[in-house]
């Protein structure tokens, strides 16, 4: 099929796929079986209903096949579901020798399991599962019970998912052996598949990529981790000790970022050391670079040492930080990223803190200052942004000194002149959240009055113009009501306790005023009207510019 990316877009029943003398290969190093009884349930409802229902469907999702030779597809994903359709019908089987109809019995095993060498007395399967679980399955189409004690989980659940699909065939309406036939006949028929044929990898991390760009969650990473373990016992016969220590290492990486997109991981890892490739490029990119054992032994080790920062980067409270003198100074400045939903820096982060870990709380402060002018107040193009963090990113691999990084920062940072004129003029809607407003007023505070430490968590924030108008403060601001509500300097630090609401400003002034907080000190005011909201927000911007500042 070469290289061509083909995409069947009709939809193909279980009949279709395995009809034909089509067999089906899981990687070997593909994800162990993994569905649990909820499932399970699930689908055997879905199976009653659409048994029970003469026009009714059952949609299975994607499934994507790569021809390795005539008739014989990888199953680079939708291994679950084929896997348990594989266990309901040896179930099915099973039932049928219980009460003698070995025809049946005989009949469902050469249809969808596979069919007898009547020299070697064994089964040729359809199916051929990864390496932790075909040997049991082969057991399980043999007619031998899949053992629970003294396994792994995945064999367990390929126990207990055989068990669960038995005891179903066992209920009174699966007493004669045609009932259950018509069950799976249905199933085979009503139970439907996109399917999608790729000619190698690269193809499949593309269709992976697009599906999941569409909503539909499938498992990029272990096309990268099937790539890397194949790499690595490239001559097929690594002893399987080695090959468990190495899925021991994967997983445990996955544990260490905390469940979190591993692909995420990958990206931000490669992109520390290299120029910037997107999602779509990312499995490309490493298979040109990962070329040898050695070099893919390597990568994995860099993988499983670095997790732990990775998850540190997106988690700020993490333990990992408190290693490090200025931890509660670097938590406060991630925080800050996190709220902001700024992630343009997270490889250069990660590279600098590999690299440069004394100074690290530099970088990350002025990182920090630059996307709090750049990105929230100026609201600039983040492509130019991260065209630049990429570059700094290969340039630190170079040799890149702190100063050097420091400079480089600089060209994209706006002026104190740009940044006053758009910080006066900034709103933030408070409708749904207050935390980024009362971060701000915190930190202009904690500046204003000589650092004194702002809890802002234990604080609101006040709309001296009423978040909710009425009557009296409509008729006393006039028009332009909705937008100045939502200006920073429309807005003070109070107790979480205080609500003032719809007070007249004559008497939220001295409540305010006299607060602790300096920058809620508006006694100056006689009205408080758009020239008031913007002469405070000017006074405001003032202190910014001299606290998120590159020095």
């Amino acid at each position: 099929m070469g290289n061509k990316l083909k995409i069947n877009t009709d939809d193909l029943n279980l009949r279709d796929l395995l009809g034909n003398g089509k067999k089906y290969l899981v990687p070997k190093f593909q994800r162990d079986y993994s569905w649990g009884q909820e499932q399970w349930q699930d689908l055997w409802e879905d199976i009653e209903f659409i048994h029970e229902n003469v026009d009714e469907y059952h949609y299975m999702g994607y499934l994507v096949l790569q021809e390795k030779e005539d008739s014989v597809f990888s199953v680079i994903d939708g291994q679950q579901r084929f896997t348990t359709f594989s266990l309901i019908v040896l179930a099915a089987i099973k039932r049928l020798k219980e009460i003698n109809d070995e025809e049946r019995a005989n009949l469902l095993l050469r249809t969808f399991i596979g069919t007898e060498d009547l020299t070697y007395l064994t089964i040729e399967n359809k199916l051929t599962l990864n390496r932790n679980n075909d040997y049991y399955y082969n057991q399980a189409v043999s007619g031998q019970p899949i053992p629970k004690r003294s396994v792994n989980k995945t064999t367990r659940l390929m126990h207990d998912a055989l068990d669960f699909f038995y005891e179903n065939f066992c209920h009174e309406q699966f007493s004669q052996g045609e009932k259950i036939n018509a069950l799976i006949g249905n199933v085979a028929r009503k139970t439907l598949f996109t399917t999608i044929f790729i000619g190698d990898e690269l193809n499949a991390y593309k269709v992976f990529e697009t599906l999941n760009a569409r909503g539909v969650r499938l498992s990029s990473a272990d096309l990268l981790k099937n790539y890397l373990f194949s790499t690595i016992d490239i001559s097929q016969d690594m002893p399987d000790k080695f090959i468990d220590k190495l899925d021991e290492q994967w997983e445990k990486i996955g544990v260490n970022i905390f469940g979190k997109n591993y692909t995420d991981y990958l990206l931000t890892e490669w992109n520390s050391r290299h120029k910037k490739v997107r999602q779509n490029l990312l499995f490309k990119s490493i298979k040109k670079e990962i070329i040898n054992d050695t070099l893919a032994r390597k990568y994995l080790n860099q993988l499983s040492s670095h997790c732990y920062l990775y998850a540190a980067l997106i988690n700020p409270e993490e333990e990992f930080w408190k290693d490090f003198p200025e931890y509660k100074e670097i938590k406060r400045d991630l925080l800050f990223l996190k709220m902001f939903g700024i992630s343009q820096p997270i490889s250069l982060l990660f590279s600098s803190c590999l690299n440069f870990e004394s100074e690290f709380h530099r970088i990350l402060k002025w990182i920090k200052n630059l996307s709090l002018r750049y990105n929230v107040i100026c609201r600039e193009h983040t492509g130019e942004q991260e065209n630049l963090y990429s570059k700094i990113c290969v340039d630190i691999q170079d040799g890149c000194g702190i100063q050097e990084i420091k400079q480089k920062l600089l060209t994209l940072y706006p002026s104190d002149e740009r940044f006053k004129s758009d910080f006066t003029e900034k709103t933030f809607p408070t409708k749904q959240s207050n935390k980024k407003a009362r971060y701000l007023l915190a930190r202009l505070e904690e500046y204003n009055s000589n650092n004194s430490a702002v809890d802002e968590s234990k604080l609101t924030v006040e709309h001296i113009l009423p978040e909710e108008s009425d009557n009296h403060w409509c008729e006393y601001f006039g028009k332009n009501y909705a937008v100045f509500n939502q200006r920073l300097g429309n807005m003070a630090l109070v107790s979480s306790q205080d609500n003032m609401a719809q007070e007249p400003f004559s008497e939220k002034k001295p409540k305010i005023s006299n607060t602790k907080y300096q920058i809620n000190d508006i006694d100056s005011y006689s009205d408080w009207d758009e020239v008031a909201i913007n002469s405070r927000q000017s006074d405001l911007a003032d202190i910014a510019v001299l606290l998120w500042k590159i020095q």
